[in-house]
């Protein structure tokens, strides 16, 4: 049949609609131009100030929106507070629906800064000696530009997707989670319905778990509980130079010191046996310890009158407050009860800071544990990946309490005294840690995401 130069035109459009996605799709990444520019966004990224209190992350969400929408990205800026910048990003891919989404979860929001302990400017996001020096440079800046550089190249290379992939950025993940993640799990959890959560709790170490230098990916896939206690004590105040019966202060300490003296029992939770059983031995470690029993903190102590303190005044009243972590089976009721026995005194009494709430573990059984496992290896083929049970808390208790499975997980190797700067000075990041971790998560999200049907 002969066709003229319109129907020629009609059929070479429809043809093009048809196979440019493809084309598109095949065309090789250009890794090197891909880390180039994922180290240059996160040095950006690391000049912008979300340390928490105060925790406005306004200037964070815009540096996503701005890029967002000029890749062509659907983003929204869900505002929270405006009076002191808490606001959440979230941006969305969307797939066929054949399966429910996947979400790139991170906070924007650091701990603040003692400048006074740091050799480098916090916020200069100055590269040095192979590392990229920053507050959030490990917790968790460098998961947010990983994850947001996933879904650039998602949307570049228009990859067919069978899920929504959901890239949610939050505010006050570094207090309460109220006006972050908290806050969208109540308000926008059904139009997020994500399956899978990827999120913080998880890093590339050698001999952090066991004595030996094997690299060991872990994958976080359920967190301890946290408990804030407040203790309090009183008695009669008076001058220091007539000692009282009653001293608040000295009560205290008496009651601290039976805390101290107690050791609480080894718990292995299931998490935790894997681990042993693909590791062997874990070693004996501050870490390694806190992963198989519950722990107690002391963290805060307060007894004393003026500022700043009178040396000859005995105080009416003292505080210590302890920060415990509970493994994931544990009744916090029974722990407390427990603990008000070990103590042993009704003049201190128990108030609640922080109420743990339930810690579910997430399967590690998963086809998208499988890819993590997978893709990591294929990068690193003598590492081992490893279920993890984090110690600390993370935004990831809220999404497995609506069901998803969540798991932390960052590609990027992570030595015992970079982990140590988290939270501390000189916190910091190799750079080459950084750009093998962008080719890895984006394998990931793509190999679990993308459409199984697509053409060849």
């Amino acid at each position: 049949m002969m066709l003229n130069r319109f129907q020629k035109i009609s059929v070479f459009v429809l043809l093009s609609l048809f196979f440019f996605p493809v084309l598109i799709h095949s065309q090789k990444i250009d890794w090197q131009a891909v880390e180039d520019r994922t180290v240059q966004l996160f040095q950006e990224y690391l000049t912008i100030n979300t340390c928490n209190p105060p925790g406005d992350v306004a200037a964070a969400a815009e540096f996503f929106r701005a890029i967002f929408e000029k890749e062509g990205v659907q983003v929204d800026l869900v505002w929270t507070n405006k009076n002191t910048g808490r606001v959440n990003v979230l941006a969305r891919l969307k797939g066929s629906g054949k399966k429910r989404p996947l979400m790139l979860l991170n906070h924007m929001d650091t701990v603040p800064v003692d400048r006074s302990g740091w050799s480098v400017d916090p916020l200069a996001a100055l590269k040095k000696d192979g590392y990229i020096y920053g507050r959030g440079a490990l917790d968790m800046k460098n998961f947010g530009i990983v994850q947001f550089m996933t879904m650039l190249l998602l949307k570049k290379y228009n990859v067919p997707l069978d899920r929504d992939v959901i890239f949610l950025a939050v505010a006050d993940e570094e207090t309460t989670g109220t006006l972050g993640s908290a806050w969208i799990v109540k308000n926008k959890w059904e139009e997020i319905d994500a399956e899978y959560v990827l999120d913080e709790g998880g890093f590339g170490t050698q001999g952090f778990f066991t004595k030996d230098k094997r690299l060991i990916f872990s994958v976080g896939v359920a967190e301890k509980k946290v408990l804030w206690l407040r203790l309090s004590t009183s008695g009669p105040s008076g001058h220091g130079s007539m000692p009282l019966k009653e001293n608040a202060n000295f009560i205290m300490v008496q009651a601290l010191s039976r805390v101290a003296s107690h050791i609480t029992p080894i718990h292995i939770t299931p998490p935790v046996a894997e681990m042993i059983r693909r590791l062997g031995k874990l070693a004996d470690t501050p870490y390694n310890n806190a992963l198989q029993r519950n722990t107690i903190s002391l963290t805060v102590t307060n007894g004393f009158v003026g500022d700043p303190p009178k040396s000859n005044v005995i105080p009416g009243k003292a505080e210590a407050v302890l920060d415990c972590r509970l493994l994931p089976d544990q009744d916090p009721n029974e722990f407390v009860s427990k603990l008000k026995k070990i103590i042993d005194d009704p003049r201190v009494k128990f108030n609640y800071i922080e109420r743990p709430i339930e810690s579910i573990v997430s399967p590690y059984d998963t086809e998208l544990f499988k890819i993590i496992e997978e893709e990591t290896i294929a990068v690193y083929p003598d590492s081992i990946t490893v279920p993890h049970l984090v110690i600390y808390g993370t935004d990831s208790r809220f999404f497995r309490r609506k069901g998803a499975s969540c798991y932390g997980f960052f590609p990027g190797p992570v030595t015992m005294e970079e982990y140590k700067t988290i939270h501390g000075n000189d916190e910091r990041i190799r750079e080459k840690s950084l750009r093998t971790a962008v080719r890895i998560y984006y394998n990931v999200v793509k190999s679990f995401c993308e459409a199984k049907n697509k053409q060849k």
